[in-house]
């Protein structure tokens, strides 16, 4: 075996509260983004008043559950618990971990409420918990398996105190909350600048977010923990290379980084005055194994150092998987677990284990320095998740698929048999997202290949033909099959590969038939606009019912118009071939409709913030809606078909309205359980508007499965296939009956609920199928009708929704300048979360123009934040038969 060993340097005290040093004790410890400083001192006063709101330990040691977030109260609550000498059970924040609380049952859990931090939920010690046992931490990331890490009190100071020295950490040194608490590299920057007598800001903010920098500069942080993504991350948006004055140390965990990355990493702190420590380590030992010196890393940086103090590091050559040098890093040392627990009974248990298999391949230099070359197997790590690839396997397996789930940094491979009677995509595509779901990751990180598994002469499977096999199939690794079979089709090999990868980005799949339409594939109207910003970069204008056309020809039009000469049947003047290269780099055009949202969406948060007067917005996207439903889910040529997408539909809307109903509901009882039912205009009170602030989702959702309805009546259905322009002029004419009469009998705000607004939504299918100038302008004539007089007292308002209905009518498509086009579509792709937020945000802030951007601002990150994990849902509802 090959050993590489660090000498202990041993440092005093045995707490994380108090530094040795006692004129430190007025050095700050805690700081909050909002201007709070907590001393050594106090944070010692504070830690032991929280303790004291726990059980006596005298009368047993109890299991506490933390869900910690970076937050004071949090933080005292964890602290005290380890103070007290209970037992802390540390997760995050969210559902997922019901399986650990359901599994191991705590006696106390702390609430987050600083008047009364913990919640006892057994009267007596209930639990045998043995003496040395400290803290119980997740092994799986974020998946919430209920097999735990045993740490001891012993193993968090040596670590901490370990990692401080290895990373030169004093009194003078700041970090951030840059990392979950509850993630044990993010909790092992606490500990170690605790132990140092250092100080720590707690923020919960992304490396994305301006935010956590301005904080950063602002408070002066010297020291910032990553993860390989977040580098990624950080180099795309270029913030690491701004000047940070006070950052000295950038320090690198939590899965391998790439050696170019390191290097170019490493030489922007060169240039703005920060080095980049390389560590490696896991949770089951503690944190930290090893630490490459930033002086080490530009010439090294395919290495990840040498352990830290008191800790060593052998190489099991006699693996099977070790080859040329290489083998299975085994740890030793005090930072070394207990143990798993996977039972309740476990955690009696005391030390079990004199060293630590890693089971990762490792080979040391004659430089002295680890590197890693990969796993023996079980475990990878993606973007710093820790992916358990037995439990990938088990969830493909429960699902009826025979899989072979592999990986490594980048992603995972998942190579399955074909199903009997289904298509080689859509099992590529349920196993794609199964993977996702199962792992955490999504969908985007898994590779998947559909052949009959490959096996050794043993019988068993072969895991890395399989892996082979399915980074074979994955779009990167198969880019010349790609533009081979672009080239076979007749068309433009580079413009068909990146037609199908925006597709396939916008729709979550990777296997995109090019010769289906956007709606065969899937598109519909929450997709649509993402869609057609992004591929009227790649080929140009769009012709109108561009997405019931195969994609083929949206490829054959880019083709044309790059070769400056129209396709057949295209007129000249929308090829853009006229248009010379300054005039495609300033100008680009955007479907009316996309356009329409973006600005209705801004017009009603300025509207309700009081910065202009401006309404209508609300009532021209009800037409909108209705336009983008005729086109996509109502275009299916059957009633179930029908009804499916308007299921996906209602997913993507009913969803996040739900949810922001119910947050609302529970902590400002803002709405009711009719709004959380999208049923307030027919179960709450609409006569005086009681809670009435989400009408138009409640509008929305009522006229889609109105006129799905509608639609589903067999002859109805049958003169819509025929032409569907008349069905929907005809349903909007009738809908003008209960729009006179409900307002006729009474007021309120009886002009936002489905039965007066539904020929809103019609006259806007009416327009999607108005294929000739007089259909057009007829469609308008019952838009005027309607809308006239619909807000007698308003004219304005009635203008501004009947102009909309004219630019959607008349106007297919807007030239703006190309600056705008991402800003567009990104307002129109996150409309809905931003009307959904703006109440939650509006009355935060004083200033209209503030709370305007804030509002915007808010809607779009949660748009980002929840778009695939509701598409993902989407995808529980099967896709209309093509």
């Amino acid at each position: 075996m090959a050993t590489l060993t660090t000498s202990v340097s041993p440092r005093p005290g045995s707490t994380l509260l108090l530094p040795a040093d006692a004129g430190m004790r007025g050095q700050p410890a805690l700081l909050t983004a909002s201007g709070d400083v907590v001393t050594y001192e106090e944070l010692g006063a504070r830690v032991a008043d929280v303790a004291g709101r726990l059980p006596d330990v005298a009368r047993g040691r109890r299991l506490v559950h933390l869900p910690l977030r970076a937050d004071l109260d949090s933080v005292m609550a964890y602290l005290a618990t380890l103070e007290a000498g209970h037992v802390a059970l540390v997760t995050d924040d969210d559902d997922r971990t019901a399986a650990i609380v359901d599994r191991y049952r705590p006696d106390v859990r702390a609430t987050g409420d600083p008047a009364s931090p913990f919640e006892v939920t057994a009267p007596d010690a209930r639990h045998l918990l043995h003496p040395d046992l400290a803290l119980l931490l997740s092994t799986s990331g974020s998946t919430g398996s209920p097999k735990l890490v045993r740490l001891s009190r012993t193993n968090l100071l040596s670590n901490a105190a370990a990692i401080a020295e290895a990373l030169r950490i004093t009194g003078a040194d700041r970090a951030i909350t840059s990392l979950p608490l509850h993630y044990c590299f993010g909790l092992s920057v606490l500990h170690s600048h605790l132990v140092a007598g250092a100080s720590v800001l707690l923020h919960d903010g992304s490396v994305l977010d301006e935010s956590l920098w301005d904080v950063v500069d602002e408070r002066r942080v010297t020291t910032l923990a990553v993860v390989p993504h977040m580098v990624e991350l950080m180099e795309s948006t270029g913030v690491l290379g701004r000047p940070h004055p006070s950052l000295r140390l950038v320090a690198q965990a939590g899965g391998r980084m790439h050696p170019d990355r390191v290097a170019r990493t490493a030489a922007l702190g060169r240039e703005n005055g920060w080095d980049l420590a390389v560590m490696y380590g896991q949770t089951e030992a503690t944190a930290r194994i090893c630490v490459l010196d930033p002086a080490l890393v530009a010439d090294h940086p395919d290495a990840v150092g040498r352990p830290v103090a008191g800790t060593s590091v052998e190489l099991d050559t006699s693996v099977p998987e070790a080859a040329g040098g290489s083998g299975e890093v085994v740890v030793r040392g005090p930072g070394v677990m207990m143990g798993y627990a996977e039972h309740l009974d476990d955690l009696a248990l005391g030390a079990m284990l004199t060293e630590l298999r890693t089971g990762d391949l490792g080979r040391v230099g004659p430089d002295g320095l680890l590197r890693l070359d990969g796993r023996r197997s079980g475990f990878v790590k993606v973007m710093g998740l820790r992916v358990d690839l037995a439990t990938v396997e088990r969830a493909l397996e429960s699902a009826g698929l025979s899989a072979c789930v592999g990986g490594d940094d980048t992603g995972l491979t998942v190579a399955v048999e074909p199903e009997p009677g289904t298509s080689a995509t859509e099992t590529a595509g349920r196993a794609r997202r199964l993977a996702g779901e199962a792992s955490g990751l999504g969908p985007a990180p898994v590779a998947v290949a559909v052949v009959e598994l490959p096996r050794l002469g043993n019988g068993k499977v072969d895991r890395l033909g399989c892996a082979a096999l399915a980074r074979g199939g994955s779009p990167d690794a198969c880019e010349e099959a790609r533009l081979r079979t672009a080239e076979a089709v007749g068309a433009s090999p580079s413009l068909a590969v990146r037609v199908a990868r925006t597709v396939g980005d916008v729709l979550g799949t990777d296997a995109v038939d090019l010769e289906r339409t956007f709606v065969e594939e899937g598109g519909d109207s929450l997709s649509h606009v993402q869609a057609s910003v992004r591929l009227e970069g790649l080929v140009g204008p769009l012709p109108r019912g561009w997405h019931h056309r195969p994609l083929l020809e949206l490829v054959e039009l880019g083709r044309s118009r790059h070769a400056g000469s129209p396709p057949e049947g295209e007129p000249a003047h929308r090829t853009g071939a006229r248009a010379d290269r300054p005039e495609r780099q300033w100008w680009r055009t955007v479907e009316s409709s996309v356009l329409l949202r973006a600005i209705a969406v801004v017009i009603i948060c300025g509207s309700h913030a009081d910065l202009f007067r401006v309404l209508g917005g609300a009532h021209t996207l009800l037409a909108v809606a209705g336009f983008n439903a005729a086109r996509f889910g109502l275009s299916a040529p059957t009633a179930t078909g029908r009804w499916r997408s308007t299921a996906r539909l209602l997913v993507g809307v009913a969803v996040p309205t739900m949810a922001v109903a119910l947050f609302g509901l529970v902590t400002q009882d803002r709405y009711g359980w009719a709004n959380v039912a999208l049923a307030n205009w027919m179960l709450g009170d609409v006569t005086y508007g009681f809670r009435n602030e989400l009408w138009f989702v409640d509008a929305l959702v009522a006229c889609t499965l109105v006129l799905t309805a509608v639609l589903s009546v067999p002859a109805v259905s049958r003169a819509w296939l025929r032409d569907p322009w008349r069905v929907a002029a005809a349903v909007a004419v009738l809908a003008l009956v209960p729009r006179f009469t409900v307002l006729h009998l009474g007021e309120g705000v009886l002009r936002g609920i489905m039965p007066t607004t539904f020929w809103l939504f019609a006259v806007g299918a009416a327009v999607a199928h108005a294929d000739t100038r007089l259909r057009r302008l007829v469609t308008l004539a019952v838009a005027v009708v309607g809308g006239a007089t619909f807000f007698p007292d308003d004219p304005v308002r009635n203008a501004t929704v009947l102009t909309g209905i004219a630019v959607l009518a008349f106007l297919p498509e807007v030239r703006v300048p190309a600056r705008l086009v991402p800003l567009i579509g990104l307002l129109a792709a996150a409309s809905l979360y931003v009307y959904l937020v703006q109440f939650q945000v509006l009355g935060l802030i004083a200033s209209p123009l503030g709370a305007t951007v804030a509002a915007v601002a808010a809607g779009c990150l949660l748009w980002r934040l929840a778009d695939r994990p509701v598409r993902r849902l989407q995808d529980l509802v099967p896709r209309s038969a093509r």
